[in-house]
C-alpha cells in the first residue's frame, strides 16, 4: 500500500473530515473589524472641524469609485428615436453613448405645462431588473415630477431594462476592480454623464437639478450627489443605513447569492460612515426616505446614521434643508414615499410649498414589456418583448457585460507602471525594494505579529508516517487548521513543503502532492487559510465584505500563510526539528497566488511553487471569471502585476507549473513564457538563470505531475 492511498483512507485519523466548529469565524471576524473601524472614525463637533474632514473625504472617495481622474467626456451622440404623447407630458425616447462601447436607453419626460427653462430631475431606477426604466414605481414617479413641471430623465442601468444581460454577471464584474475601477463607480459615471445630456437641452435650468432612486438606485443617488455638484437636492431611498448594519443585514444572503458588487464601494469602511458621505451633500438639501420593515436596510441603521447627519447639517447651521421619512413599508419606492420625495422636490428646487408630501397623480402606464405571471407575481412572463416604451429595435441593446470586460481591457494596456530593466544586481535590489513597499497598499494592513498559540488536537503514528492535527492562531479571532506530516524514521534538519490548497489542505491528501513530498522524506505542514476547508465561508460575501474594509480578505489570507511560516521557524516539539532555512511553499489554485506573495514578502521561503495559479492579473480580465472573487485585488494593476512579484523572490527559487488564464485554461507555452520575461530576465541579471527559476507545462491532459514538482524540489533543496 503506498503511503498516498493510506492517507485517503485515514483522513479521519486526522480529524479534518468531521463537522468544523469554525463555521461563523471568518464573517464574524469581518463584521468586527467594521464595527471597529466604524467606531475609530472621527466625529467633529464644530464646524471648522467638519469642513477640514469634508475636504479630507473627497480624494479617497473619489479613488474607491475609480474616479479620481474622470473618464474622457465623449460625444453622448443622443438620438431621440421616438415620441409618446402623453395628457400632461411628452416622453422622449432617446438613445446615447456615456463612454464608447456602451449605449443607453432612457425617457425624457417633458412637461406640457412648465416655466422653461425647468428645473430637472435625475431618476436612478434600482435593481428592478427586467422592466428598469419602465418598473411602475418608475414611471409613476417620472410621470408625476412632469406634470409638476420637472424635466425628467430616467434609464435604463447596466445590466437591466433594454440592457438586461445575464443578471449574474453584469452586476458583479470584478475584473474592474483590478484597475482601481468597481461596479458602483460604472453606475456613477452613467449618471454624470446622464447629467450632462440634461444640461444640454435648452428646457433644463443646470443650476436646478435634483435626484432620486431607490435601492440600487438611492446608492446611485447617495454616491452621486457627493461627488457631482451639479445636483443640488438629493432624495435617497431605501438606502442610507449604516455600512456595518448593511453589511449585517446580508449576512448569509451572500449579497444577492454572490453576483451583485454594486454595494461594496472598496475601502469605504477605511475612512468614512454613510453619515460623512451624506455630510458632503450639505447644506444643501437632503430628504432621506426609509421604509420601516426594509429587510436589507434596517430601519434601526437608518435612524443610528440619520442622527449624525443630522448633526453636521447643524454644525452648518442647515437644519431646515435635512429631513427623514419613515413610511410603514417594506423595501421599494412605494406611493406615499414618492409623494414626500415630489413634496422635498419641489420645495427645493421650485421654491414652493413646504417640503409636505404632495398628492400623487394616476396615469396610465405604458405597458410593461415584461409583465408579471399571474400565477406567479414574483415571476415575469417570458416570450416576445414588446412595449411602445422600449428604445432599441426589439427592446434589446448591446449588452454591457462584454463592454465592461473589454474597457478593463483597455485601460490594462498601460499598466502597470513602466519598468526598465535594470543592469545591475545593486540598480535592481533598490527597484526591488520600492516594488515591495507598494504591496501594503495592495494587500493592506497587517495585524500585530503576537507570539503564536498552538493547539495540538491529535498526534498519531501510522504507516511510517507521523502526524499531527493542530490549530495556530493567526490573529486574535482567527484559527487555522493545519496537518503535520513527516516520515517516521525521522532525519535530523529534514526539509519541509509549507502547502496551501484552493480547496484546502484535505485536497493535498488526495491528489497525490503530499504523498509524493513524503515519499522524498520531506515533511508537510498543510493549512486551511481563512475561508478554506475547515475554516470555509462564502468566498464572495467575505471578499466583498472585507473589501470595504482596510484589509483585504486575500491580504488575510496571505497573512495566514505568514504566520504558518512563523510556525515553522520557531518550531515545535516535532517541527522544531526540521530545516528552518529549507522552508519550501507550494500553492495551487489561488494557494499559488498566495505563495506567490508570501515568498516575496519573507526571505525565509526558500523555493516557492506556483501550480496550476494564473502568472498575471491580465490575464484575469474575462468576462466570466474561474478563480474566486478574492484572487482581484482592488487596484493592483496601477502599482504591480504578478511577473513583478516574481521577480521579487530572485535569486531564490522559483517553480511555476502549468499556469492557467482567468478562466482556468492551460497557457500556451508563448503565451505563458510571454507573461514570464520579466523574472526570466531578473533571474538572469543575477546569474541564477534556468538553475533556480523554471516555467514548467506539460503538453498532456495530465499536466504537470507531483512527480516533477517535487522532483525539481529535490534536486534544488
Amino acid at each position: 500500500m503506498t503511503i498516498h492511498s493510506s492517507l485517503k483512507e485515514d483522513i479521519s485519523l486526522l480529524g479534518i473530515d468531521r463537522d468544523s466548529r469554525y463555521r461563523e469565524m471568518v464573517l464574524d471576524f469581518i463584521e468586527e473589524q467594521a464595527r471597529q473601524l466604524a467606531a475609530r472614525l472621527p466625529r467633529p463637533e464644530t464646524k471648522e472641524g467638519w469642513l477640514q474632514r469634508a475636504a479630507n473625504l473627497r480624494a479617497p472617495i473619489l479613488h474607491s469609485l475609480g474616479l479620481t481622474r474622470f473618464p474622457e467626456r465623449t460625444a453622448l451622440k443622443a438620438q431621440v428615436v421616438g415620441k409618446l404623447e402623453c395628457s400632461d407630458y411628452v416622453i422622449e425616447k432617446l438613445i446615447y453613448e456615456p463612454r464608447p462601447g456602451f449605449m443607453v436607453s432612457a425617457h425624457l419626460y417633458l412637461p406640457r405645462r412648465a416655466d422653461f427653462p425647468a428645473p430637472a430631475v435625475l431618476y436612478s431606477a434600482g435593481h428592478w431588473m427586467e422592466n428598469c426604466k419602465l418598473d411602475p414605481n418608475a414611471q409613476f414617479c417620472c410621470a408625476n415630477l412632469a406634470r409638476l413641471g420637472f424635466v425628467t430623465l430616467v434609464y435604463d442601468m447596466i445590466g437591466q431594462g433594454e440592457r438586461l444581460g445575464d443578471y449574474a454577471f453584469d452586476h458583479g464584474h470584478l475584473e474592474p476592480l483590478l484597475v482601481g475601477q468597481c461596479q458602483e463607480a460604472l453606475m456613477v459615471w452613467e449618471s454624470i454623464r446622464a447629467v450632462d445630456y440634461l444640461v444640454s437641452r435648452p428646457e433644463v435650468d443646470p443650476e436646478r437639478i435634483g435626484m432620486t432612486g431607490s435601492s440600487g438606485g438611492g446608492l446611485n443617488t447617495f454616491y452621486m450627489s457627493a461627488v457631482d455638484e451639479r445636483i443640488q437636492v438629493s432624495v435617497p431611498v431605501c438606502y442610507v443605513n449604516t455600512f456595518f448594519m448593511m453589511m449585517a443585514a446580508e449576512r448569509d444572503r451572500n449579497w444577492e447569492d454572490g453576483v451583485d458588487l454594486c454595494n461594496q464601494v472598496p475601502q469605504v469602511m477605511a475612512y468614512s460612515q454613510m453619515s460623512d458621505i451624506c455630510g458632503l451633500i450639505a447644506p444643501k438639501p437632503q430628504c432621506i426616505i426609509a421604509a420601516i420593515h426594509d429587510t436589507l436596510f434596517p430601519i434601526e441603521g437608518v435612524h443610528q446614521v440619520y442622527q449624525d447627519i443630522e448633526r453636521i447639517y447643524g454644525l452648518l447651521d442647515a437644519q431646515d434643508r435635512v429631513r427623514l421619512v419613515t413610511v410603514d413599508a417594506p423595501h421599494g419606492y412605494d406611493r406615499e414615499m414618492r409623494q414626500a420625495a415630489y413634496g422635498w422636490l419641489v420645495r427645493w428646487l421650485k421654491n414652493e410649498g413646504n417640503g409636505s408630501p404632495i398628492p400623487e397623480r394616476e396615469y396610465e402606464l405604458i405597458p410593461l414589456p415584461y409583465p408579471p405571471n399571474p400565477h406567479n407575481p414574483r415571476q415575469r412572463e417570458v416570450g416576445p418583448v414588446s412595449s411602445p416604451g422600449l428604445c432599441f429595435p426589439e427592446g434589446r441593446g448591446p449588452l454591457p457585460g462584454p463592454a465592461i470586460t473589454t474597457l478593463t481591457k483597455q485601460i490594462a494596456t498601460s499598466l502597470p507602471p513602466a519598468r526598465d530593466l535594470p543592469t545591475q544586481a545593486d540598480d535592481w535590489a533598490s527597484q526591488r525594494t520600492k516594488l515591495l513597499a507598494r504591496v501594503p497598499a495592495v494587500l493592506g494592513r497587517w495585524p500585530d505579529r503576537r507570539e503564536k498559540r498552538n493547539r495540538l488536537y491529535n498526534r498519531t503514528l501510522f504507516n511510517g508516517l507521523i502526524a499531527e492535527r493542530l490549530v495556530f492562531e493567526s490573529e486574535p479571532g482567527i484559527d487555522i487548521p493545519a496537518i503535520f506530516l513527516a516520515p517516521a524514521q525521522w532525519r535530523t534538519h529534514m526539509p519541509v513543503v509549507l502547502y496551501i490548497d484552493e480547496w484546502g489542505k484535505s485536497a493535498g491528501l488526495t491528489n497525490g502532492l503530499i504523498e509524493t513530498v513524503l515519499a522524498a522524506r520531506i515533511a508537510v505542514l498543510a493549512i486551511d487559510v481563512r475561508g478554506v476547508g475547515e475554516v470555509a465561508a462564502s468566498d464572495f460575501e467575505a471578499t466583498s465584505n472585507a473589501l470595504m474594509t482596510d484589509r483585504p480578505f486575500f491580504g488575510q489570507q496571505v497573512w495566514d500563510v505568514l504566520r504558518a511560516v512563523d510556525n515553522l521557524w520557531r518550531g515545535n516539539s516535532v517541527t522544531g526539528r526540521i530545516d528552518n532555512t529549507r522552508i519550501s511553499c507550494i500553492g495551487r489554485g489561488l494557494g499559488g497566488l498566495l505563495a506567490l506573495y508570501a515568498a516575496a514578502l519573507d526571505e525565509r521561503i526558500a523555493a516557492t511553487v506556483m501550480w496550476q495559479a494564473p502568472v498575471s492579473y491580465k490575464s484575469l480580465i474575462v468576462e466570466r471569471p474561474g478563480f474566486p472573487a478574492s484572487a482581484y485585488l482592488f487596484d493592483v494593476l496601477n502599482h504591480f502585476d504578478l511577473p513583478d512579484l516574481m521577480s521579487a523572490i530572485a535569486p531564490r527559487l522559483l517553480l511555476i507549473a502549468d499556469p492557467v488564464d482567468g478562466e482556468r485554461q492551460a497557457l500556451s507555452r508563448q503565451a505563458a513564457a510571454e507573461f514570464c520575461k520579466w523574472p526570466s530576465q531578473i533571474y538572469t541579471l543575477l546569474e541564477t538563470g534556468s538553475s533556480k527559476w523554471k516555467l514548467l507545462l506539460e503538453d498532456s491532459n495530465q499536466g504537470v505531475t507531483p512527480n516533477e514538482i517535487v522532483g525539481w524540489l529535490q534536486k534544488h533543496l
